[in-house]
C-alpha cells in the first residue's frame, strides 16, 4: 500500500519534479537502520536510563521523607511554642508574685534599717545632749566657783585686819618654803 502511494505520487508529480520523495530501497534500509539504532539504544542505554530514572525516584523519595521529617519537627516545635505561649500567663503571674514578695521583703528590711539608723541617731543626739549638759554644768560650776572665790576674797579682805593678813601671808610663805 505504501508502494502504491509512492507510485501514485510519482505518476502525479512526473519524473523530473519528484525530488522530495526518496526511492523505496532507501526507505527500507533507513527503516532497518533506525530500528537497529533504537534496539541498540534500548539494549545498551535502557539499563542506564532505568538506573537514572530509579535514582531520581529514590532522590525524590528521600527529599519527600526529609520534608516529612522536617514538617514533623516543625509541628513538634509549634506545639512546644503553643504550650509556652499558653504558659506565659502563669509564668507572668509567678514572676509578678515573686517580685511582690521581694518588694515586701525589701520594704521590711529598709524599714528595719531606717529604724535602726533613727535609734542610733537618737542615741548619739542623747549622748551629745548629755555631753553638752555636763559641759554646761562644768562651765557653770567653774564660773560659780570663780565668782564664789572672788566674793569670798572680797568678804575676807574686807573683814580681816592688818595683823591677820600678815599672819596669813607668813603662813603661806612657810608652807611654800616647806614644800620646796
Amino acid at each position: 500500500m505504501n508502494e502504491l502511494m509512492i507510485l501514485g505520487a510519482k505518476s502525479a508529480c512526473g519524473a523530473e519534479n519528484c525530488a522530495h520523495i526518496p526511492p523505496i530501497t532507501e526507505v527500507i534500509w533507513g527503516s532497518i537502520a533506525f530500528f537497529l539504532v533504537v534496539g541498540l539504544i534500548w539494549w545498551k542505554g535502557g539499563p542506564a536510563i532505568k538506573k537514572a530514572w530509579n535514582g531520581r525516584i529514590e532522590r525524590i523519595e528521600g527529599e519527600l521523607q526529609s520534608a516529612v521529617d522536617a514538617r514533623s519537627a516543625a509541628e513538634a516545635e509549634l506545639a512546644t511554642v503553643r504550650d509556652s505561649i499558653a504558659n506565659v500567663d502563669t509564668e507572668r503571674q509567678r514572676i509578678l508574685d515573686e517580685a511582690r514578695s521581694t518588694a515586701a521583703t525589701l520594704k521590711v528590711q529598709l524599714v528595719e534599717r531606717a529604724q535602726a539608723e533613727a535609734a542610733e541617731i537618737a542615741a548619739r543626739a542623747a549622748a551629745d545632749v548629755e555631753a553638752s549638759r555636763s559641759q554646761a554644768l562644768a562651765d557653770l560650776s567653774a564660773e560659780v566657783s570663780t565668782l564664789a572665790v572672788g566674793a569670798a576674797e572680797r568678804v575676807v579682805t574686807s573683814s580681816l585686819d592688818e595683823d591677820t593678813k600678815r599672819k596669813l601671808v607668813e603662813d603661806y610663805i612657810t608652807k611654800v618654803g616647806a614644800s620646796s
